[in-house]
């Protein structure tokens, strides 16, 4: 029963097990985030400046069909010319939007992590070729192909059935009133097919959100040979000793600030002290040897802590007290002594 439950992917995925399969490519995703973010980021493009493309339009029919003479003098490289530099105004900043859209929409999936290296492997078509043909591949694709027609489908309906009777009328309407008519019909179609295909790619991407979690799940003994590859692998020691080193100085840095003096001897131990009436007695807020001490050292300067050089005073606080405990009885003298001499010093206005 033991080696059933221990061999059974029933744990969550370890941080390192995640970082592993986002270094291997794994991470959920849908297959069409970013044609939906590149068609949403166009849409909203076509809404801010959709006035100032029909009034581009507009003038690029009046030249070319109002200004006959102008095309018989100037010929069709000139016509040419203006379609093409109106055509580009207007089609630049929609493939410029959709790209950066597309890209964004990669990235947020994806997650940002650059890394320069080069893996034939996955330049291999045999094996896309093996997924793409594939049964469970190929039905989803086509469940999804076919999600995508009928989405389309029954939105264009109902955008259609809805505005039937305004497109009826249209063969009675100047043109530039129908074609007025006509774009508000195609826009408010866009937008609802969007926003359908859209629901249809949350969909999609929430069944690979699960089926990845489920994917990356681990059995106990999965974790257990982790945990002890882990604590030989030199890296993880490294990084677990920067991390306890930095808990460390912010440790000492918070208790230093709240020290009345410095006890050194004089480079390779320190000991800050500080004393509070509610304490009952002087308390070692912090202390450390080389380049702890140094570190002490340099935050009572930067903190205008006085800092005296006693080494028997030093050693003997060092060794018997620990952070945070008050001083032994046997040592109440010398501190004192040194505590008087500092606020002897603090009331002159003075600095040791």
């Amino acid at each position: 029963m033991s080696e059933e439950s221990d061999s059974e992917k029933t744990e969550e995925a370890t941080p390192e097990r995640r970082r592993q399969a986002r270094e291997e490519g794994q991470f959920p995703r849908a297959r069409d985030t970013g044609a939906m973010a590149a068609s949403t980021a166009v849409l909203a493009l076509l809404a801010l400046t959709g006035v100032e493309i029909a009034t581009r339009l507009r003038e690029l029919t009046t030249h070319c069909f109002s200004q006959v003479h102008n095309l018989h003098q100037n010929g069709a490289a000139h016509a040419g010319g203006f379609a093409a530099r109106t055509l580009l105004w207007i089609t630049a900043p929609a493939m410029l939007v959709a790209m950066v859209a597309a890209t964004a929409a990669g990235f947020a999936e994806a997650g940002w992590n650059p890394k320069f290296e080069l893996k034939w492997e996955r330049l291999e078509p045999l094996s896309k070729l093996q997924q793409l043909a594939s049964p469970k591949a190929a039905a989803a694709n086509t469940v999804l192909a076919l999600g995508r027609v009928a989405v389309v489908g029954v939105v264009a309906y109902m955008v259609v059935e809805e505005a039937l009777p305004t497109l009826l009328k249209l063969t009675r309407t100047p043109l530039i009133g129908a074609v007025g008519a006509l774009g508000a019909v195609v826009s408010r179609l866009a937008i609802w097919a969007t926003v359908a295909l859209a629901a249809l790619t949350a969909a999609d991407y929430g069944y690979s959100w699960w089926k990845h979690e489920r994917d990356l799940r681990m059995s106990r003994e999965e974790i257990k040979q982790e945990m002890k590859g882990q604590e030989g692998d030199p890296k993880v020691k490294a990084r677990q000793r920067a991390r306890a080193r930095e808990m460390l100085r912010r440790g000492i840095r918070k208790e230093v600030k709240t020290a009345d003096v410095i006890v050194t001897n004089p480079t390779h131990v320190a000991v800050a002290i500080r004393y509070r009436a509610h304490e009952g007695a002087p308390v070692v807020a912090a202390k450390g040897y080389d380049d702890v001490a140094m570190f002490i050292r340099s935050l009572a300067k930067e903190h205008g802590i006085p800092i005296i050089e006693n080494k028997p005073l030093a050693r003997a606080l060092a060794e018997q007290v620990k952070a945070g405990r008050a001083i032994p009885v046997e040592l109440y003298a010398a501190v004192a002594e040194v505590l008087a001499f500092v606020y002897r010093l603090r009331n002159r206005g003075l600095r040791a």
